[in-house]
């Protein structure tokens, strides 16, 4: 055996070499320059070193992989360990800080104490654990020092598991597989026997039983045999066997009886021997249900049933068979629709609904996509107790196709669709679940949105679509505004919700409604919330169109907007005019209630540099008066927009004026408006000012008690100006006019104000910018108003005609020998009144003093008695200063009670005082003691010496001056500068001439029709 081996490897050998001579794997003869099989010579065998060397590592084996996964570098564990002692070390510390010491006598009975026993046993114990984990780290850094062989004997370690692993894997395999090919072997072929049948027909080795075929039957006999299997059988269904119920609905024909189950099966029996107590036999055997083959091909299926059902029927008859089958249909339909869920679940339903089987049941889910709780159906077997009609069957289970269906993880009891057992379709199935879903989540929406008034009250429309077999037929339509329409729909493969038409509003609420866990109970909430950004988008593009300002500074949130605007409010948005104060807004809110316009009036915030800026507040919100439920659902016109302008500037002008009342604690009330045009929507305010508010409230000297104190004065909203929008009010007050002679006051004394002189009535009418209260300029005018009729009755009573009543000024006149002299009096907003003299008029020098003298208390009835008892004096100094020029006589006026009367040639000087003297004022007049070289020429003081130890006209003589009545001061004066002018007309010729033209006896004319207003 050896021998013959050796001789082989020779050939083998010899037939490798070709008959060389190998000698370290180079044959024989070759050059020498080879190194490792590799020649070394230049050239061209240079040249192909790098394509050997390339060819021998085709030839390795692969390399052994490089375990690094799980590898820490060393100096990462070192920090590591250090750091977790320091830590350690620190705890240590505190924990041996926070522990008592004992203080017992002596030091070592210190060192023995307990306490610090324990203390120094702490410390050793930490030393000795942080010792032992150096001492690994020690051990380790040794061995890293051989890291690379380590790593290669890891890498042939891991590689010899893997090889092991592939061992033991392969002879599992081989295993299995011997132990699954046994049963499928198959038996050897006897070749002998089928060689000897197929080649001369018979096979000798076969045993052979001589049996007779029997005659072949003819037609007639064929008839007759299946007549009288059909007696046979009619006799014995009718009599002898007991035919469940549901198979009472048979038939006999062709010598079988084929009984049949609506919407199962039919069944073939036949008997094979007139006992009736033999058994029945299977025949065959068919579906009656769509999606499935009516006839059961034959094969193991059909062999299977055929044998199950000869033996039920021969152990229990009918009923067993009845049971057997009608169980093997109801799976069967189980089956066939699990069959066709899985095939739904594969194509356009893919990822949208989930099959399993949970025993015999088939359990689909649908929309598994969305968010919340799972919804799905459960097919499966049932059984109910149902009672025969016929008395001889008992009580009994009646299995069926049942179906339970979850929605929202929640079963439903009560649905409208149920399986069609005559036509398996689990598709139509799924969409008519489907169908009661949709119809369920837009029943319950629309049954929460008609719980808000705008859809209760038919406001706003509803309009929907139902369908129980097609879900994508389903719709729901609901009214957003007057003008815009949105229908829901729901998507029935995924579920998803759509809103039609498309919109970027539209896409932002499909995110939110496809997001929803409960659609049923959240979808009303998410067409509410687009209901109100839809209304409050509308309102924004015409406000913004008209001029308006969207104010987006104030973002409340929502707790905020339902404390201010209601529960129910849902969405606000702010506009305001740019004339308006800052303090106060318009807001719209939205909501399913009602859409309304507010009056927003903001909080004044003071802030600090070390606090966060903040936005303003509110403060308080007023309801804007509209005309009723749903007045703010509709399309914004101009007319709407201007008249929700004008209640909102009159609510702002109302409660700025309560708001002023209030802090001034004046008594005031809001009554309902008596007037019903769309202009006096708003109420009117009642003001009842007390004496100390308006001694408050004014800062004139003349309010000590205003007539109009404790007087109702009512103040009416009536509108805004087309340009700037300020608030124009009416206001009605009663002050004391009723003292005026009629006729004394006209029924209009200005621009903006009427007056009743019968009932002492006055009715103005006022313009504030919006934001500014009424009160002050009420004040102000029933100031004004008390100060002209307390005026007009002062010149009554002192009998002055007036000519020209007014708010801003009043003229009268006043006469002297048939000559009238004018006086107006300027009232200005800002300044005391004002008395100005026509042109030409005497006492135009005492113009101003006189204006000083009225503001004073009782000051006109002071001025119209100075004006009497100064006029001719005036006059007589007008005369003389006609008569001498400005540069011959000074005078000057040091109040209206005294005058300085100065001649400069020749000199001289008096001065003019009014006193009384015996209950009687009367003008003094007395020489003004001047320097020697200014003394009175000798013939006027003679004349003067004469005149005071006289008297005259009007005067009289008095030590050391003249005393002269208010009229005879005139005469006196004119006698003095006669004097005067004597003297100079001695000296001076040109000056006689002059008094010669013009006779002092002439009289001069003083003013001339033209008036002058000096404010």
């Amino acid at each position: 055996m050896a021998d013959h081996q050796a001789g082989r490897l020779e050939r083998e050998l010899g037939q490798a070499t070709n008959g060389q001579v190998i000698v370290n794997g180079i044959p024989e003869g070759t050059p020498s320059n080879l190194v490792n099989g590799i020649t070394t010579s230049t050239g061209l065998a240079q040249g192909n070193v790098s394509e050997s060397m390339a060819h021998l590592s085709r030839q390795l084996p692969p390399e052994i992989e490089h375990i690094t996964y799980g590898y820490l570098p060393m100096s990462t564990m070192i920090t590591r360990l250090a750091q977790e002692t320091f830590g350690e070390l620190n705890d240590v510390i505190n924990e041996l800080s926070d522990s008592k010491t004992s203080q017992p006598n002596g030091a070592a009975a210190a060192d023995n104490a307990h306490a610090n026993v324990d203390k120094k046993l702490r410390l050793l114990t930490f030393a000795q654990e942080r010792r032992a984990q150096f001492i690994k780290v020690l051990v380790l850094s040794q061995w890293s020092r051989h890291a690379d062989s380590m790593g290669r004997v890891i890498d042939l370690k891991v590689w010899l598991d893997g090889q092991r692993r592939l061992f033991n894997d392969a002879c599992n395999w081989m295993g299995e597989l011997k132990r699954i090919l046994g049963s499928e072997r198959m038996p050897n072929p006897d070749l002998k026997t089928a060689l000897e049948t197929l080649s001369l027909g018979k096979a000798p080795r076969l045993p052979d039983l001589n049996y007779l075929p029997p005659a072949p039957l003819s037609p007639s006999q064929i008839l007759k045999s299946l007549r009288s299997i059909n007696t046979q059988l009619s006799i014995r269904l009718n009599l002898h066997e007991n035919i469940p119920h549901f198979m009472r609905d048979f038939s006999i024909m062709d010598g079988r009886a084929t009984f049949r189950v609506p919407t199962e099966f039919e069944l073939d029996l036949s008997i094979a021997d007139e006992d009736p107590s033999s058994q029945l036999y299977f025949i065959d055997f068919r579906f009656l249900f769509a999606s499935a083959t009516a006839d059961v091909p034959h094969g193991r299926l059909r062999d299977d049933i055929e044998g199950r059902v000869n033996h039920l029927l021969g152990h229990g008859g009918l009923n067993e068979c009845y049971k057997f089958l009608h169980e093997f249909v109801l799976s069967h339909k189980i089956n066939l629709l699990r069959h066709q869920a899985y095939g739904m679940a594969q194509a356009k339903w893919s990822d949208h609904i989930k099959v399993e089987t949970v025993h015999r049941s088939c359990v689909i889910q649908y929309w598994i996509g969305r968010p919340g709780d799972k919804s799905w159906i459960e097919i499966g077997l049932r059984r109910r107790r149902a009672k025969r009609k016929s008395w001889l069957h008992k009580e009994e289970d009646d299995p069926h196709i049942g179906l339970r269906w979850f929605r929202a993880g929640k079963e439903v009891h009560d649905f409208p669709f149920s399986v069609d057992i005559g036509l398996l379709s689990a598709e139509k199935l799924l969409k008519e679940v489907i169908s009661a879903h949709t119809n369920f989540i837009f029943k319950e929406t629309v049954a929460r949105l008609k719980e808000s008034q705008l859809y209760s009250k038919k406001i706003l429309g509803l309009k929907g679509t139902r369908s129980a077999t097609e879900p994508i037929d389903i719709h729901l339509s609901v009214q957003l505004t007057r003008s815009q329409w949105c229908t829901l729909v729901q998507e029935p493969v995924s579920g998803r919700f759509a809103l039609l038409p498309p919109s970027a509003l539209h896409s932002r609420a499909e995110r939110e409604l496809n997001s929803l866990s409960g659609p049923d109970k959240e979808t009303s909430s998410r067409i509410a919330q687009l209901r109100a950004l839809a209304s409050l988008e509308e309102v924004e593009e015409t406000v913004r169109l008209h001029g308006w300002d969207i104010t987006k500074s104030i973002k409340p949130s929502q707790d905020n907007i339902r404390h201010h605007f209601g529960r129910e409010t849902l969405r606000a948005g702010f506009f305001r005019r740019a004339w308006w104060n800052t303090q106060w807004l318009l807001a719209f809110t939205a909501s399913l209630a009602d859409d309304a316009w507010w009056v927003v009036e903001l909080e004044n915030r003071s802030f600090k540099q070390d606090q966060p800026m903040l936005g303003p507040s509110i403060r308080a919100t007023y309801r804007v008066p509209g005309s009723g439920p749903g007045a703010a659902v509709k399309s914004l016109s101009i007319a709407d927009l201007s008249r929700i302008e004008r209640n909102t500037v009159g609510l702002i002008s109302q409660f700025t004026d309560c708001h002023e009342l209030f802090a001034h604690k004046i008594p005031h009330k809001l009554v309902k408006s008596r007037r019903g045009s769309s202009l006096h929507e708003m109420p009117t305010l009642l003001i009842k000012f007390p004496k100390q508010a308006a001694q408050g409230l004014l800062e004139s000297e003349n309010s000590d008690n205003p007539a109009w104190s404790n007087q109702i004065v009512r103040l009416s909203f009536m509108g805004i100006s087309a340009k700037t929008s300020p608030a124009n009010h009416l206001a009605i007050a009663r002050t004391g006019c009723r003292a005026l002679r009629p006729g004394t006051l006209r029924s209009s004394i200005g621009s903006s104000t009427t007056v009743d002189a019968k009932s002492g009535t006055f009715a103005f009418q006022l313009t504030t910018p919006v934001g500014q209260s009424t009160v002050p300029a009420i004040m102000d005018r029933l100031a004004r108003i008390e100060r002209l009729t307390t005026y007009a009755a002062t010149l009554q009573s002192l009998g002055s005609r007036p000519a020209n009543l007014s708010l801003d000024h009043i003229e009268f006149f006043y006469a002297k020998n048939e000559q009238a002299y004018g006086v107006t009096i300027s009232f200005a907003a800002d300044r005391p009144p004002r008395l100005s003299f026509h042109r030409r008029n005497p006492q135009l020098r005492v113009q101003n003093h006189l204006t000083t003298m009225l503001s004073k208390p009782d000051g006109l009835a002071h001025v119209i008695h100075y004006l009497q008892l100064s006029l001719p004096l005036m006059c007589a100094l007008a005369k003389i200063e006609a008569a001498h020029g400005n540069d011959q006589v000074a005078i000057l006026l040091r109040s209206p009670e005294w005058c300085c009367l100065r001649y400069r040639d020749p000199p001289g000087g008096f001065n003019i005082r009014l006193r009384r003297r015996r209950e009687e004022l009367k003008w003094f007049v007395q020489e003004i003691e001047l320097p020697d070289h200014e003394r009175l020429h000798p013939q006027v003081r003679d004349h003067l010496s004469e005149m005071i130890n006289g008297q005259g006209d009007g005067w009289e003589g008095v030590t050391p001056g003249i005393a002269a009545t208010v009229v005879g001061v005139e005469a006196l004066l004119e006698k003095i500068d006669e004097l005067f002018l004597h003297v100079r007309s001695s000296a001076d010729p040109l000056a006689t001439s002059r008094l010669n033209q013009s006779p002092r006896g002439t009289k001069r004319k003083a003013e001339d029709d033209g008036v002058i207003t000096l404010d």
